[in-house]
């Protein structure tokens, strides 16, 4: 994985209080790297049980709030994540030691990042580095105080870390967004950027209420933009953004039938849905969550507050109208595979690496720093100083402010702008034909 690192003159670190060697800990990373590879394929050859995508499930979640190598599974957000959490076991224990200063949410950060690598299908794929090291487990501060979903108490370890509160899947655009920037710092475009994320993986009905078997596209198990390809149609306009997109279908799941061993009851879900195989009538549903659509579809004035359903339609009238706050920046990676992986890479490891303090130098660093992580790979930046970026190709440099919003008890971000009108006034003039279907859908 690590081909081009560049060893810092020093062949210690002390951010943590006991010394370890960086030499063993890039031998470490990398025989770490190949596990994961080798234990992803043998799940796969067993079962077909694809663990690239709950590595990266794994670690988006422990990334919520930074990455300590704890999740609370009692939370029904984290229900099948005991799967990737067991596979890595082995791995944790063997390379997860002083001599290597690896942390359990180190090897998680590098399990996702692996999974991602390894799913990706072009002849030259790019790499996805373990970029810093030091990030903290929860369990290993025994004065750590932790409690799960019902606020109770319980001992700190990798199965009952403190509880996070993970994003609603009935997010509107405006909710998605805040999320995305209160969590992580995310602009729009990264928050588009790391949706795409479910363009690999499955939803499982018993453990989030979502029938997925099929997952979000027609090819769950390759790391490219068909996600977007799925919610925005090809052109250069919001005419042919619309138009030209596969159509979804509205659905409420029913999960009363549905019992587990944690004595939780799953909410029934609203969700989208298509076939998997247009020729096939039978074949099995794909699924979009509202906040998946969220990305393209301004459907805040038409969802019950209650029951999320959401009561305008995708294509046909009512329709929803389009999202002008993010549905350009689909339109972007549903264009541009390239782009769109390298953007995630950036804002995945900005994701990873949340919460902590990754611009201290390691001679400037001591035993008391706080929340410092170790630059271990320098392959994909010019300096030891630089940091992935967090603002990817082609983004805003505007914030969103919050506001108050209708429909939610907390504040959410606006982000119209004078300048995202102007791009959109550039779009819309690309052709005459797309000019006046947009001006029948915003009329009709």
């Amino acid at each position: 994985l690590i081909h081009t690192i560049q060893i810092a003159s020093s062949t210690d670190s002390n951010i943590f209080k006991t010394p370890f060697n960086l030499n063993v800990t890039l031998t470490a990373i990398q025989n770490a790297h190949d596990s994961i590879v080798n234990v992803a394929d043998e799940f796969w050859q067993a079962n077909r049980t694809n663990l690239s995508a709950k590595f990266l499930r794994l670690s988006f979640h422990d990334s919520i709030g930074g990455m300590d190598g704890c999740v609370d599974l009692t939370n029904m957000d984290n229900f099948g994540l005991d799967i990737p959490i067991n596979a890595l076991k082995p791995i944790v224990t063997q390379y997860s030691t002083p001599e290597t200063g690896l942390s359990r949410a180190d090897i998680w950060a590098l399990a996702g990042l692996t999974g991602v690598e390894i799913s990706q299908v072009s002849k030259t794929p790019y790499k996805f580095p373990l970029q810093y090291i030091g990030r903290v487990d929860c369990d290993s501060d025994e004065t750590a105080v932790c409690q799960n979903v019902q606020n109770d108490i319980v001992p700190c370890a990798y199965n009952s870390g403190p509880h996070r509160v993970s994003p609603s899947p009935d997010l509107d655009t405006v909710e998605l967004l805040h999320f995305f920037y209160t969590t992580f710092g995310f602009s729009a475009r990264q928050t588009v950027v790391i949706m795409g994320a479910h363009t690999i993986g499955f939803a499982k009905r018993e453990n989030s209420g979502f029938d997925g078997s099929v997952g979000w596209t027609r090819d769950p198990h390759r790391f490219n933009n068909e996600y977007y390809r799925m919610i925005i149609g090809a052109g250069n306009c919001v005419g042919e953004y619309i138009d030209l997109a596969p159509n979804w279908f509205r659905e409420t799941i029913s999960n009363k039938d549905l019992e587990n061993d944690k004595n939780i009851s799953i909410p029934d879900r609203f969700v989208w849905t298509r076939r998997s195989d247009d020729t096939n009538f039978d074949s099995p549903s794909l699924i979009m969550t509202s906040s998946d659509m969220a990305l393209v579809r301004n459907f805040t004035d038409s969802q019950d507050s209650n029951s999320k359903a959401v009561t305008c339609k995708f294509l046909n009238k009512p329709h929803c109208p389009y999202s002008s706050l993010t549905g350009h920046l689909a339109a972007d990676y549903r264009n541009n595979n390239q782009m769109w992986i390298r953007d995630f890479r950036d804002t995945f490891n900005v994701m990873i690496s949340r919460g902590y303090n990754t611009t201290v130098a390691e001679q400037d660093t001591n035993d008391e720093c706080v929340n410092c992580l170790t630059q271990v790979d320098f392959s994909l930046t010019l300096s030891p100083m630089s940091v992935p970026t967090s603002m990817p190709t082609g983004a805003s440099t505007l914030r969103p402010t919050p506001s108050p919003h209708p429909h939610s008890s907390t504040a959410s971000p606006t982000t119209t702008t004078a300048a995202t009108s102007s791009a959109h006034s550039v779009m819309l003039a690309t052709s005459t034909f797309c000019l006046f279907t947009f001006s029948f859908l915003v009329a009709g």
